[in-house]
């Protein structure tokens, strides 16, 4: 088992990388009681300008806790961040709440929270009951809808860095472009008011990893009246267009600075694995 496990590493991490690390942790003797192991994050998000340093392991041996030796390796891990001006990040399991604790200490945010949920044909999906009005968007709404997005997009950048707006505006249209020119099916809601105000909008495609997978691309909602409401709406939408198209998963990169909430969402019965989160370091 150690062997596969040590092949397991080597195939998927290099560690002769300039960006890669792993930090010993020893006693007086000698004797190893942990370890922290990181390197450059392999998959970018759209709304990271700059991928962010990424600790992929921490482990401190059973007998060595509670003495401040995970945060001292932390620290190590942070002081080389530091040194190539990258953020850092991480994943912890949602029930690991004293890792959390942990490094919420230490300077950590949740960033983004993949969630998902199951579909398929035994679900029965609830009655959409809003007081919004929802359709497929047209192409008369597609620059209101632009609008909404971007800000979103922003939002999401500047959660780890400080940029210019031309260079959000130029990531945004990119981020735009790679989905539009998908060929792969797409689905796009708007929500609008009785005075067809827009208060909200929602896209939706097939996701790059399963065929059986859709993934919310954007969730944005303008109005500050009934937020999770319009969300919930929204969502219940998707997951009817989701099962009335044979698909059988719906799942989102849910970012901190988005505009529905977590517990929305648990509510809805999506499941939580875990979080992202990052350490700011870039200044």
């Amino acid at each position: 088992m150690l062997e596969i496990h040590r092949k397991g590493n080597e195939e998927y991490f290099d560690f002769s990388a300039p960006t890669a690390r792993v930090f010993i942790a020893e006693h007086d003797d000698g004797k190893r009681c942990g370890y922290l192991w990181m390197g450059m994050r392999k998959s970018q998000d759209f709304w990271d300008i700059q991928t962010p340093l990424w600790i992929y392991d921490i482990v401190v041996a059973p007998e060595s806790r509670g003495n401040g030796l995970g945060r001292q390796l932390m620290k190590k891990a942070e002081e080389f961040a530091f040194e190539l001006n990258h953020n850092i990040g991480l994943f912890v399991h949602s029930d690991n709440e004293g890792a959390i604790a942990l490094y919420e200490k230490t300077g950590y945010r949740m960033k983004i929270v993949p969630i998902s949920k199951r579909v398929d044909q035994d679900y029965s999906i609830p009655p959409i009951n809003s007081k919004f009005l929802i359709r497929e968007e047209v192409k008369v709404d597609r620059n209101s809808v632009r609008m909404v997005g971007l800000q979103r997009f922003r939002r999401r950048v500047l959660f780890s860095q400080d940029v210019e707006n031309e260079i959000i505006e130029k990531r945004y249209e990119d981020y735009l472009s790679k989905y539009n020119n998908d060929s792969k099916m797409h689905l796009r809601l708007i929500a609008f008011t009785d005075n067809e105000e827009l208060v909200g909008s929602a896209w939706v495609g097939v996701s790059g990893f399963s065929e059986k997978v859709v993934m919310i691309y954007e969730l944005s909602i303008v109005t500050q009246n009934g937020t999770d409401d319009l969300g919930e709406a929204l969502v219940y939408s998707i997951e009817k267009w989701t099962k009335n198209s044979g698909y059988s998963t719906v799942y989102i990169l849910l970012h901190s600075e988005d505009d529905m909430s977590l517990e929305a969402f648990r509510t809805m019965n999506y499941t939580i694995p875990g979080f992202f989160m990052e350490r700011r370091i870039i200044q």
